[in-house]
């Protein structure tokens, strides 16, 4: 069962959304579906020091049912196979989706500005 406004999935048994007290729907379709993602504001979260980073980031949130993407720092396609080597990434969010997702980050990361690797060299200049 789907939720036809933040389109979370819950299992079979519950009819109505927790967060929006919406009737749940067998599917999604885009009849159904109150805004389609092709309509959604994504709007930075966080920078991050790698799209490796980026990518664990935005698996974390898209399992805790937030809409996600990795807008890599490379101007190339090889850019997040040579995570090491590329410029740094940003975790992008529905904006509806903002303030959980920074909740969902923090609780997984309290405080750590990039996950895996650190502080970019642009935070360790700020400190």
């Amino acid at each position: 069962m789907f939720c036809p406004v933040c389109e979370s999935e819950y299992e079979e048994g519950i009819t109505r959304c927790p967060d929006d007290d919406t009737e749940l729907v067998e599917r999604l379709t885009p009849e159904n579906t109150v805004r389609d993602h092709s309509e959604a504001r994504f709007v930075p979260l966080h920078n991050v020091g790698s799209p490796a980073e980026a990518e664990m980031v935005q698996d974390i949130l898209t399992q805790n049912g937030i809409r996600a993407a990795v807008q890599s720092g490379g101007a190339d396609a090889l850019s997040p196979l040579l995570s090491t080597t590329s410029p740094g990434a940003v975790v992008l969010v529905d904006e509806r989706d903002f303030d959980r997702a920074q909740e969902i980050y923090d609780a997984f990361f309290s405080g750590d500005t990039t996950p895996l690797t650190g502080a970019t060299d642009e935070e360790e200049d700020d400190e």
